[in-house]
C-alpha cells in the first residue's frame, strides 16, 4: 500500500515539474520516459531524457518517521515564469485545511507564509518562490519545518532534510 502511494505521489510530482514548465516541455516530457537521477544525501535530482528541452529538478519524499508512509514531496525547480529564480514546490495529501495556508521555517527564522496552488485527485499543491535570504537559508541549514493545519483543525509540523540541499540545488542551477 505504502508502495503504491509512493508511486502516486512520484507520478504526481513528475506530473507537477510538467506543470512549473511551459506548454512545450510539458509535452517533450512524459512521465516514465528515460529520465536520469542523480543522488546527493537525502534529495534526488531528476532530468529530462537527453536532447528534450526541459530543466533539471530536484526532489525529496518526506515519510513518517514512525511507519515510512509518504507524507508530502517537495520539488525545487527553475519554472521559466519566474525567470531564472527557484521555486519550491509541496505536493501535500488530501484532507488539509486550505484558507490558514502553509508556513515553511529554517533554523528558527522567520516563516515563509504562503497559500496552496490547487488540489486535483490525489494531492494538494503549493508553490513558493525562493527569495535570495530563504535560498541562502536552506543552503546552509540542516532542516526546515513546513506547518500546515491537519484534518482536525491541528497544526502539523513536517520536517524536511537539508543535507544535500546545496550541492543538488548547486546541480539543478541553470
Amino acid at each position: 500500500m505504502s508502495n503504491r502511494l509512493a508511486r502516486r505521489l512520484c507520478m504526481t510530482a513528475l506530473l507537477s515539474l510538467l506543470a512549473l514548465g511551459s506548454h512545450a516541455v510539458a509535452q517533450q516530457t512524459t512521465p516514465g520516459a528515460d529520465v536520469r537521477t542523480e543522488q546527493f544525501r537525502d534529495w534526488e535530482v531528476i532530468c529530462p531524457p537527453a536532447g528534450s528541452q526541459g530543466a533539471c529538478t530536484m526532489s525529496q519524499l518526506v515519510t513518517n518517521p514512525g511507519s515510512n508512509d509518504p507524507l508530502m514531496r517537495v520539488i525545487v525547480g527553475y519554472p521559466p515564469e519566474l525567470e531564472g529564480r527557484p521555486a519550491m514546490t509541496f505536493l501535500l495529501p488530501l484532507g488539509v485545511r486550505l484558507a490558514p495556508g502553509l508556513q515553511l521555517s529554517v533554523g528558527g527564522g522567520e516563516p515563509a507564509q504562503f497559500p496552496y496552488q490547487v488540489c486535483l485527485e490525489q494531492s494538494c499543491r503549493a508553490d513558493l518562490p525562493l527569495e535570495p535570504p530563504l535560498l541562502q537559508g536552506l543552503r546552509s541549514g540542516s532542516s526546515a519545518t513546513l506547518s500546515l493545519i491537519g484534518p482536525r483543525g491541528n497544526r502539523m509540523d513536517l520536517d524536511i532534510s537539508l543535507m544535500g540541499f546545496t550541492d543538488a540545488s548547486e546541480r539543478i542551477a541553470p
